[in-house]
């Protein structure tokens, strides 16, 4: 009974991992967030280990979604560099801040920034969107399937986007939520870069950033082998899918998903920040 429980468990977490890949791969979050939950409501796997997994999730899906942005030439890696050496800054902040601060207070005022950033999105916002060519060593362009054009943009509010990106790595290091969560509303509302460009270059961003936390999961031996591969599958498959919904997808009809998530977010946050929560 036990090796039937065993499989049912990772038969779940493999068909999880094709959902949260491919959510993950098409909004720019990596699917680890939506892993965490799951793993930790639904199957009641002790915390560390479930942050281990999402890390690998994070990973698994970066590479997989990453490698196909990049060959589509969506994502941008010359911001993904400049954003990511300022969010790796403010993960390790964050990680000695969270020592002295109260997280709970700073869970809650993220949920409110995240449920205010949902609302901004569902109010139709067309913050970044096609027509905005830009100048500079960080302008992009790639070819929008769904439009059947190519997309040049510039890169706007370049300072207030990297105090940004330190900010989301100081939070999401204190709250343990991931950063594409903040990374792309950032990318898109603050710095006017369209959608499917913020998601994939935040795509790119979180994998560079988990990678470096999974290797102290690893070192302390909390990455269950087992679990790992069902894991690892499942993500991959999915985020193999979530690209090319991206591609398909209407710009308005992924802001209008990325504002649900972000709502969804900003309740889990909120439900931490009461204590009905916890990891």
């Amino acid at each position: 009974m036990l090796g039937l429980e065993q499989h049912l468990v990772a038969l779940a977490i493999l068909l999880f991992g094709v959902f949260a890949g491919s959510l993950g791969a098409m909004l720019g979050l990596g699917g680890g967030v939506l892993m965490i939950i799951f793993l930790l409501l639904a199957l009641n796997i002790p915390a560390h280990q479930a942050v281990a997994l999402s890390l690998i999730a994070v990973i698994a899906s970066s590479s997989t979604a990453g490698s196909v942005y990049i060959k589509d030439r969506m994502t941008n890696l010359r911001l993904a560099m400049v954003l990511e050496a300022f969010t790796v800054t403010g993960a390790v902040l964050g990680a000695f801040l969270a020592l002295s601060l109260p997280v709970s207070a700073i869970q809650a005022m993220l949920g409110c920034v995240l449920f205010y950033t949902s609302a901004t999105m569902l109010k139709g916002r067309r913050s970044g969107e096609p027509g905005c060519e830009g100048e500079g060593a960080l302008r992009g362009e790639f070819y929008d399937e769904q439009a059947c054009a190519t997309v040049k943009y510039g890169v706007k509010n370049l300072k207030l986007g990297v105090a940004a990106s330190l900010v989301a790595g100081a939070v999401s290091g204190m709250v343990g939520i991931g950063g594409g969560v903040i990374k792309v509303p950032i990318m898109n509302i603050v710095m006017k870069i369209p959608i499917k460009a913020a998601a994939a270059t935040s795509n790119f961003m979180v994998g560079v950033t988990a990678a470096a936390s999974a290797a102290v999961y690893f070192q302390g031996g909390l990455v269950d082998v087992q679990l790992a591969a069902p894991t690892v599958l499942g993500i991959m498959v999915g985020a193999y899918v979530g690209t090319r919904l991206l591609a398909k997808s209407r710009s308005e009809v992924l802001r209008r998903i990325l504002a649900t998530v972000l709502a969804f977010f900003g309740v889990v946050l909120l439900l931490k920040a009461g204590g009905v929560l916890a990891w």
